[in-house]
């Protein structure tokens, strides 16, 4: 049978999972260098991320941060932040248009490295708008969530971020109940990969057992 989320799984998860300081400092980083001006803070902020990342298990050997940096510079990037800052009423739409075009100045990287570090990039200067994507986060979404998550695939956006964004948007609503208020993304984040390592270490455990 499988196994079902609790409230106090959510509890015990977010209780222990306190933002380290180079977390912190680089939401505080993007928070306040939202521009690409400077091709050197750019440069940091994706020296930064791609440490993260490394710790997650996202290997991006070979990336220069230094020639992204240049490229985004040199990208339509301000533009598309200022449309996303500025939008009345958010439209979806324009989220995984962002991803894609994100994801495109990435282009020299496997695509599923692509789009990861592209989620991660609009995350931390959208923290409120953007779920964290890697394969292993979303595994764990698929395996919470329950039936079709509802996402349209457009041909001008990334599907699979796109399928992921509809599940995490689909888990928050399910899961507010149980967390008492609904999720944000860095919490769901730490809800996804807790659930991630509890199915990694039951289904050992089955194993054995078996």
């Amino acid at each position: 049978m499988k196994p079902e989320i609790s409230r106090e799984f959510i509890a015990d998860t977010l209780a222990q999972s306190i933002l380290d300081p180079r977390t912190r400092a680089l939401y505080e980083l993007c928070f306040l260098h939202r521009h690409h001006f400077q091709d050197d803070i750019v440069a940091d902020k994706l020296r930064m991320i791609v440490r993260l990342c490394a710790e997650t298990g996202l290997d991006v050997a070979g990336f220069s941060p230094e020639f992204a940096a240049h490229r985004l510079s040199r990208s339509g990037v301000d533009r598309w932040f200022a449309g996303l800052a500025t939008a009345e009423h958010l439209d979806f739409a324009l989220v995984f248009e962002m991803h894609k075009r994100v994801m495109e100045v990435f282009a020299d990287l496997p695509v599923e490295q692509a789009r990861s570090l592209a989620s991660k990039y609009l995350h931390f200067h959208f923290p409120e708008l953007f779920f964290l994507y890697d394969a292993r986060v979303e595994a764990a979404a698929i395996d919470l969530g329950e039936g079709e998550c509802g996402y349209l695939s457009r041909a001008e956006h990334d599907p699979d971020y796109g399928r992921f964004f509809a599940c995490c948007r689909k888990l928050t609503d399910r899961l507010s109940s149980l967390a008492g208020r609904r999720l944000n993304p860095r919490e769901l984040d730490r809800v996804l990969r807790a659930w991630a390592d509890y199915r990694d270490t039951t289904g050992r455990d089955m194993a054995w057992a078996a």
